[in-house]
């Protein structure tokens, strides 16, 4: 992994964490009682039969399109707005700030899950750098495993922790 790579996983991350509030800041000020009560009760049953393979699939498949160079990242940015929504509404629900509510999502599951989102992204952002100097074939052969690798064993971390986390409460 090169500096460049890196520094890419890094902005990306930054950018995904204030995307991560500023959605959830806008679900919390257009929030109504009904859709965050809606929204709360529909998260909880969810959390009933919640286990690690559930958690890392559903995150699987709704972020392993993000690494199609070009439009990948843009189509992530709607399941990131889902997300960033839902945290909002679940703030509003319990009565916290976006900001509060955000950092306890982040800290430990947001951290680890967002960085398994950085690093298919950046690798989506490296492919499409790679497709347009011809040499794509070359980047799959030599790097986008490694990046797939790293991307599959963060988003299983994070899985596992979110379900004990879910567990304990």
């Amino acid at each position: 992994m090169t500096k460049n790579y890196l520094l890419v996983v890094l902005l990306v991350f930054l950018a995904l964490a204030a995307m991560t509030y500023a959605f959830a800041e806008q679900a919390y000020l257009t929030a109504t009682p009904k859709v965050a009560s809606q929204t709360q009760q529909q998260v909880n049953a969810i959390r009933q039969s919640v286990t690690p393979q559930s958690i890392f699939l559903n995150n699987f498949l709704v972020s392993i399109p993000a690494i199609v160079p070009i439009a990948g990242p843009i189509l992530f940015v709607r399941v990131w707005f889902n997300t960033g929504q839902t945290i909002g509404y679940l703030a509003y629900s319990y009565g916290e700030s976006p900001l509060s509510y955000v950092i306890g999502v982040y800290v430990p599951v947001g951290i680890i899950e967002s960085s398994a989102y950085s690093v298919i992204i950046a690798e989506s952002i490296f492919l499409t750098i790679a497709l347009s100097k011809g040499t794509i074939k070359e980047r799959l052969r030599n790097q986008t495993w490694k990046s797939l690798v790293l991307y599959v064993a963060l988003l299983a971390i994070a899985a596992t922790v979110e379900a004990e986390l879910i567990w304990i409460h």
